[in-house]
């Protein structure tokens, strides 16, 4: 039984990559959330990577690590330097029960013009207006309307939070 790896998967195919790798009987796991997403109007609920790119792999380094590296759907085994980098098993079991415990987590979303607390970053403290969501909704665009000036920001979605008073 080998030890966990971080890998990284080609852009949107973690799931191809898992299915491949789970065929050559190699153990993964790709945590997913639950994300809630409007489609002509109308509000949808998909499954998301919890680490968009990644996901985890257990094998023998010595034995499997071309097949893992070169199996369809993946871009590289994560390394450090020439050390691929090792997960701990209880990071793994922690982040399963957390999303057993809650069915899934969810992630937050905004409305266009919602006015938003930045509670993280450099930008911590600062009231805002939520404008759009980038990138998986990684990142999210926000009007900074402080000093008498307006401006746009980018910042982590996890970083931001509802504000209940009105700018």
């Amino acid at each position: 039984m080998g030890k966990w790896y971080a890998v990284m998967a080609k852009p949107r195919q973690e799931r191809t990559a898992v299915s491949i790798l789970g065929q050559a009987g190699i153990a993964t796991y790709y945590p997913e959330v639950k994300e809630s997403i409007c489609v002509r109007g109308r509000r949808k609920v998909r499954l998301s990577g919890l680490f968009p790119g990644y996901l985890f792999a257990r094998f023998e380094i010595n034995r499997q690590y071309r097949m893992v590296s070169y199996c369809r759907g993946v871009k590289k085994i994560v390394a450090f330097g020439s050390v691929p980098a090792e997960v701990e098993p209880h990071f793994l079991d922690e982040i399963k029960s957390r999303l057993e415990r809650q069915d899934a987590i969810q992630v937050p979303s905004f409305k266009q013009g919602e006015v938003v607390r930045i509670s993280g970053g450099p930008l911590a403290g600062v009231r805002a207006v939520f404008e759009s969501s980038l990138s998986r909704k990684e990142r999210v665009v926000v009007l900074l309307r402080e000093l008498y000036f307006q401006s746009r920001a980018e910042v982590k979605l996890s970083d931001i939070e509802r504000y209940s008073e009105a700018v």
